[in-house]
């Protein structure tokens, strides 16, 4: 046992160290650090989409032991931007046509930046009571804009795979008292991955899940739904939930949610329905039909930071019945005794799996209110009308079949040269390597960025079009490029 140490050595031993600056090099540091973000959207349009470099050649930039005596910020902001920023791709970029973009608004930068600068912690009303505030009226907005009813609630999370995780975690608790055993949960063969994980993670073995085969429309089959249902009651399982899809990542299909929500309701099935980026098409007068019965969900998935033009990290799950996500996560430790309020004044940290986090909720808030609805409304329509625009153009090109029409902001394509037009095994072969390597290519050049995906047995691009900075230019340009990019991967495989 350590010898104990007299008042007056803690007194000596104690230096009082601090890792404030003064205020003009603070001021400095953040002037340079705007100055930066400014420039970077100034010249965006111009810029290239980024680099991507092997694990060795970020080794050689980077590595180095923990140092020991400061560098400066000056210095390190420096290295930043020589080694670290520009190895990464710009998934903001007008010509970034892959995967799902995100493209912030600058308002929505600043509020990260405040949330940073005052690190609130948002868990609980006694800590955050006004931002707790701002995260219940966004959650409202949310709400009236998909139809839900007062009574539900929700949060915000990191992205759709823990607001997917957050609302059947609540589905499990609500319907099974959380026993998992005999339970099934329905899904069509082209939802996101993150429904399987969470699924996992919840103690749902993957011979508990049915995955429902698509149409030609990619949407759920609802009559082969049903057949499964009777089958599993007559095994004596218990089914669980079904998952519906407002956007698939694949093609942008949309299930028949109000025929889902009524087989629902007969089978007294919850129905969760991930709308990650499909849900927010609701706040226009087009969009808000193409989601119809959404409104009849137990819960949905949200995410702000695709087709809200928030930064990363910015998800959202809301329950129709909003006492059942603190039913589901409610604890109250001794220590957390002092925070115990009455459910009005929401603690944040009783409604899904994290104690500690950050003001999600401010650049939803600050942009809304910055630029109002219709602003946002006027850019989700643009981008509606810029995806049809793109597939016309593609549809009128000799070289270029659609294979899906647009749907939410996306649609599929493959690159077709006169030799390969006839059918047959070996053709579809080489059409899905020739596919591939445009996609490629289209990477490599990072003048555009294009993603594949698999439909069947077909490889297909998809080209997704969410980008407020978008504009028809991009459009053409795009489509001289993919014609480009496929010729070459066509002469390549000759």
């Amino acid at each position: 046992m350590a010898e104990p140490v007299s008042l007056e050595e803690l007194e000596a031993r104690i230096h009082e160290v601090s890792l404030d600056l003064d205020a003009e090099t603070m001021r400095r540091a953040g002037y340079r650090v705007v100055d930066y973000l400014v420039k970077r959207l100034a010249e965006i349009r111009s810029s290239k989409l980024g680099r991507e470099l092997t694990r060795e050649e970020t080794e050689e930039l980077l590595r180095e032991p923990m140092p020991e005596e400061p560098a400066g910020f000056d210095a390190v902001f420096d290295e930043y931007a020589s080694n670290v920023a520009p190895n990464a791709i710009q998934i903001d970029h007008p010509q970034f046509f892959a995967f799902i973009p995100s493209a912030p608004s600058f308002v929505g930068m600043l509020a990260d930046a405040l949330v940073a600068g005052t690190n609130v912690f948002a868990g609980t009303w006694l800590e955050s009571s006004g931002p707790s505030q701002v995260e219940i009226l966004v959650i409202d907005w949310f709400k009236e804009m998909l139809g839900l009813p007062a009574e539900a609630a929700g949060l915000l999370v990191s992205g759709g795979s823990v607001a997917n995780l957050t609302a059947l975690a609540v589905a499990r608790h609500a319907v099974l008292g959380d026993e998992t055993a005999d339970a099934v949960v329905y899904f069509s063969d082209q939802t996101h991955a993150s429904v399987d994980r969470a699924l996992r993670l919840l103690g749902i073995h993957p011979s508990q899940l049915r995955r429902i085969p698509t149409g030609p429309d990619l949407a759920l089959d609802v009559t082969e739904l049903r057949k499964r249902l009777v089958l599993d009651r007559k095994a004596g399982l218990r089914p669980l939930a079904v998952i519906a899809n407002a956007g698939t990542t694949n093609t942008g299909a949309i299930d028949p949610l109000a025929e889902i929500a009524g087989l629902a309701r007969e089978q007294e099935l919850w129905l969760h329905v991930d709308a990650a980026y499909g849900g927010f098409a609701a706040l226009t007068t087009r969009g808000r039909r193409l989601p119809d019965g959404i409104e009849q969900a137990d819960s949905v998935v949200l995410d702000p930071h695709k087709w809200f033009y928030c930064p990363f990290e910015a998800g959202c799950v809301i329950v129709r019945r909003g006492r059942l996500m603190r039913e589901t996560f409610h604890i109250l430790p001794e220590y957390m005794t002092d925070v115990a309020r009455e459910e009005r004044e929401v603690n944040f940290c009783d409604y899904g799996v994290q104690l500690t986090r950050n003001f999600r909720a401010l650049k939803v808030w600050m942009a809304v209110k910055t630029f109002g609805a219709r602003r946002i409304r006027e850019v989700i329509d643009q981008c509606l009308d810029l995806t049809e625009y793109a597939a016309e153009l593609f549809r009128r090109s000799p070289h270029l079949e659609i294979v899906t029409p647009p749907s939410l902001g996306v649609f599929t394509f493959r690159y077709i040269p006169e030799r390969l037009r006839s059918t047959g095994t070996e053709a579809e072969t080489e059409l899905n390597r020739l596919n591939l390597d445009l996609v490629a290519r289209a990477m490599a050049s990072r003048e555009i960025f294009l993603s594949s995906t698999r439909l069947g047995s077909r490889t297909v691009v998809r080209f997704c079009v969410l980008n407020h900075r978008t504009r028809k230019a991009d459009i053409r340009q795009a489509l001289r490029q993919v014609e480009r990019f496929g010729r070459e991967a066509d002469q390549a495989l000759r």
